[in-house]
């Protein structure tokens, strides 16, 4: 192995542990809803997925469709090789985690005032904060070649149909995840997490706070939106004692304002914009794609735990789920 592909080889084994390890430290920072620092950790495991793939192509892993297909069938095997730090490896990555745990040793998100809109080169992987330039300083793609994680995109990039669409199901879909089971399972909570009461009361009250939002972009120029985080699932145990007819027809009624409210909006409505102090100035459709979102995330833990109690109770078990009750979340129109 000469010494170019011993340095490729370890660039391939580096990017690729740190495209893993910033992918899921992404997805766990949204579950906590620190959803600025998820922006740079998304970013940052782009900028480690397009060097990886870079060595992967200079290491010659890359034939025809054919030739590569061979080659998943026989196995590839690469060689791999010792690496170091495969994070926090270049000067604004050090520097924009570094305001992120300064965020967090206070217990909240990133400003909007704290990280600007990233930009990441989709040839060299090259990252930006801030106004992107017209080409990239190193490798020189036209700024159109660059990946945005924007402020404004952090929720989703659903356009109005799909909003409303998923908006329009959810209660389709509610009411077939609650069907035939017994109040003791819709309140049973599992090892660690909220029962599927708690979680259809609080899917109520974050209809509400996303239509209260939607009213003021709606009628007020450039609203403040209120940092106050919405209700949490630590407030939902309120819940539990609920009849479910009860906690459906509050499901219902709120949709149906909500959707009231949403239908008919033109391009433009959809593109008025708020200011809030974490997320920065945001559009209706940032809000639209986190309502549907943190709609789809919720109803996914519903169906996970229906299945769940419904295979351990023989009496049950016949009445399983469709296949794909909670549609996917398809990106534009």
């Amino acid at each position: 192995m000469t010494g170019d592909e011993l340095e490729l080889r370890r660039m391939l084994c580096s990017t690729s542990l740190g495209y893993t390890a910033y992918h899921v430290w992404a997805q766990q920072a949204r579950k906590e809803r620190r959803y600025n620092i998820a922006r740079l950790l998304e970013a940052s495991s782009n900028v480690k997925r397009i060097r990886a793939e870079r060595a992967f192509r200079a290491l010659g892993e890359v034939g025809t469709t054919a030739k590569n297909i061979a080659r998943a069938l026989a196995g590839l095997e690469p060689d791999t090789v010792a690496t170091g730090p495969v994070t926090g490896t270049s000067a604004i990555s050090r520097e924009l985690m570094s305001r992120a745990a300064r965020a967090l040793a206070d217990n909240r998100d990133l400003r909007a005032d704290e990280l600007g809109d990233l930009y990441v080169c989709g040839s060299c992987g090259e990252m930006m904060e801030g106004t992107p330039p017209t080409v990239c300083r190193v490798c020189g793609t036209v700024v159109e070649g660059f990946l945005p994680f924007r402020a404004a995109e952090a929720m989703g990039t659903m356009g109005p149909h799909s909003i409303v669409w998923h908006l329009e199901r959810a209660e389709i879909l509610i009411r077939a995840l609650v069907e035939r089971l017994p109040d003791d399972m819709l309140a049973r909570r599992p090892v660690s997490g909220h029962s599927i009461k708690e979680l259809l009361g609080h899917l109520t009250d974050m209809d509400v706070v996303f239509r209260e939002r939607a009213w003021l972009i709606l009628e007020t120029d450039e609203p403040e939106l209120s940092l106050a985080h919405p209700p949490t699932l630590a407030k939902a145990s309120v819940y539990q004692n609920v009849p479910l007819n009860e906690l459906l027809n509050n499901f219902h009624a709120s949709r149906t304002q909500t959707l009231a409210l949403l239908r008919g909006l033109t391009s433009a409505a959809w593109h008025r914009t708020g200011r809030h102090a974490v997320q920065g100035t945001i559009p209706l459709l940032h809000q639209g794609n986190w309502v549907v979102s943190h709609e789809r995330a919720h109803m996914v833990e519903m169906a996970q735990l229906r299945h769940d109690m419904l295979a351990g109770d023989a009496q049950f078990a016949p009445a399983g789920l469709p296949i794909q009750l909670v549609p996917e979340i398809l990106e534009g129109e």
